[in-house]
């Protein structure tokens, strides 16, 4: 993502742009979710091949076994090809990611409300930071460590920026 693909808030600066360059093709969360689907698919399939059912259960059937051949192969696949078109920024006061498989979505995160990063390392020094749920997640980036420290520094100068003046000070 380059700066002139984002758009600033008035006074606000990029401080990194980058993309994934490593994009896992399954995640920690896939090692329940992908055999699960495998079940329920399986299970579908064969209610169907067994019972030869017709109208609503068939529709029913052929329902649960289009979401567990999602849940087993469809979700990682869609998530790496939409990593293919994923871009991040970070800028001064916030955490930005664009991606999306045929329409870009862009997702923000103040950096004043985030804690702090959690790198999760991953192969050819390449790594994921995360900042807890519901908040940006920046995944397969070079340079992690170097993004980490970056992000620390920012997400602590906009907390003082946001915090209250000292009592005793005045605000000249």
């Amino acid at each position: 993502m380059s700066a002139g693909e984002i758009d600033l808030l008035p006074g606000e600066r990029v401080l990194w742009a980058g993309e994934p360059v490593q994009r896992p093709l399954y995640v920690a969360a896939d090692g329940v979710i992908a055999p699960a689907g495998l079940v329920l698919a399986a299970a579908a399939l064969w209610f169907l091949l067994a019972n030869e059912p017709s109208g609503p259960t068939m529709t029913a059937a052929l329902v649960v076994l289009v979401i567990g051949l999602y849940g087993a192969v469809g979700r990682s696949l869609v998530r790496y090809l939409a990593l293919g078109r994923t871009t991040y920024a970070v800028t001064d006061s916030r955490v930005i990611a664009r991606s999306g498989l045929f329409r870009q979505k862009e997702r923000a995160s103040e950096l004043a409300g985030l804690s702090e990063p959690v790198l999760k390392p991953g192969p050819s020094r390449t790594g994921t930071l995360t900042f807890g749920p519901g908040t940006v997640t920046l995944m397969g980036i070079g340079e992690p460590k170097r993004v980490r420290d970056l992000l620390t520094k920012a997400i602590g100068e906009a907390k003082a920026r946001q915090a209250p003046p000292e009592p005793g000070t005045s605000a000249a």
